[in-house]
């Protein structure tokens, strides 16, 4: 069977040399299809799942069709840690000549408006700095010639919708217009379908690149509450897990876990992500994360969004979601451009329903695990 490369797709010469360098070859089935199109001009809207290589795939064939003007490409995104992953991204395959830089809220604006002035051709930045960058008068947008909204889902989850629209209502340019995300609702469809005035291509690959099959996946069935905080004590004893991410539904939960690991008097070196912190500290606690300084972090779904880290082994599930789809995105932190990783939810005997949406939802049956404490339980009370 031939593979694919990026020179089949359109990508040059020079651009498939730096790929090589940083030991890209193939690309994935996302890459595969948009790449293409979007060097075509066609408008996109694509569904597909975190880790699948999206960031790559708007990102190669806008470098290829710059043309170097002021205020070129606009790159929406949910989070800090987002923006800062995907300008990453932009510098290692970019040459000297394109500027690029992130704007978002919580550091010093005026350092933004001097990147500004000094010209960028590409920005990549969160919603609510744009607005106001735009409002002072610092940002211009005649000249946007490439639109993305890159995690769309997380934009609109944490309320992103409005500043979304407000934007996309600023740009009187014509403009190519690409919106990724992992899951689609009737508002999404239908901003694409206005900004794109209906011109615009769907690829659905969300059921080829759906990241949990990759992902051992497994659960801890618990009797009661109370049992719950010395079941995961066993179960991280047994894993020895070394690069651990455990998901909690609450702030509350989350402080209240991580002060009790810490008296806990475990190996683990651990971490806590919540939206109390400022921006310094969390880019500190994601920095110790990322270089293995901190090998366990506790995190919520809001505070884990847009989070990108490479060799996380193990995702677990303190507390199930509540929302099956909430399961996709946690577990889809593992097993990340094919790698394969680990996932294990602890589920109380009332939360078994939501454990059967998951279920439903990944077409996949998740194992039960049993503890020897669990066994000698159960054997003490079989009845011979």
């Amino acid at each position: 069977m031939n593979l694919v490369n990026f020179k089949d797709l359109g990508i040059s010469e020079q651009t498939n040399h730096i790929l090589k360098k940083i030991n890209i070859i193939t690309p994935t089935p996302v890459q595969e299809k948009s790449i293409p199109l979007i060097l075509k001009g066609r408008n996109i809207m694509a569904q597909s799942k975190t880790g699948t290589g999206k960031t790559l795939a708007f990102v190669l064939p806008i470098i290829e069709r710059l043309s170097l003007q002021l205020n070129e490409a606009l790159i929406l995104v949910p989070t800090r840690e987002l923006a800062k992953q995907v300008n990453s991204v932009i510098k290692d395959l970019g040459n000297s000549k394109i500027k690029s830089a992130t704007i978002y809220g919580g550091v010093s604006i005026n350092n933004q408006i001097r990147k500004l002035e000094q010209g960028l051709h590409i920005i990549v930045g969160t919603p609510g700095r744009i607005i106001d960058l735009y409002k002072r008068r610092k940002l211009n947008l005649n000249n946007i010639k490439y639109v993305v909204l890159d995690e769309a889902d997380r934009l609109w989850d944490m309320g992103f919708a409005p500043d979304v629209k407000y934007i996309l209502n600023q740009i009187k340019s014509n403009y190519q217009f690409m919106l990724f995300s992992a899951t689609l609702d009737y508002d999404m469809r239908q901003l694409v379908i206005k900004y794109s005035k209906n011109q615009f291509e769907f690829l659905n690959l969300s059921k080829d690149e759906l990241t949990v099959r990759n992902t051992r996946q497994f659960y801890y069935l618990i009797d009661n509450f109370e049992q719950k905080f010395k079941t995961f004590i066993e179960v991280l004893k047994k894993e020895k897990p070394d690069h651990s991410l455990v998901f909690v539904n609450t702030k509350k939960t989350a402080n209240w876990l991580f002060n009790k690991l810490k008296s806990n008097g475990l190996r683990f070196k651990i971490g806590l992500i919540s939206g109390n912190l400022s921006q310094f500290q969390r880019e500190k606690i994601l920095k110790e994360y990322r270089e293995h300084e901190i090998n366990m972090l506790i995190a919520t779904d809001v505070a884990a969004r847009g989070l990108d880290i490479e060799n996380i082994s193990h995702v677990i599930n303190y507390d199930i979601p509540k929302f099956p789809e909430n399961y996709i995105h946690r577990i889809g932190r593992t097993s990340r451009m094919n790698k394969r990783g680990v996932a294990i939810t602890l589920c109380l005997k009332d939360e078994y329903e939501y454990l059967c949406h998951i279920e439903g939802l990944i077409d996949k049956d998740i194992r039960l695990k049993t503890l020897e404490s669990q066994e000698r339980a159960r054997h003490r009370f079989t009845i011979y």
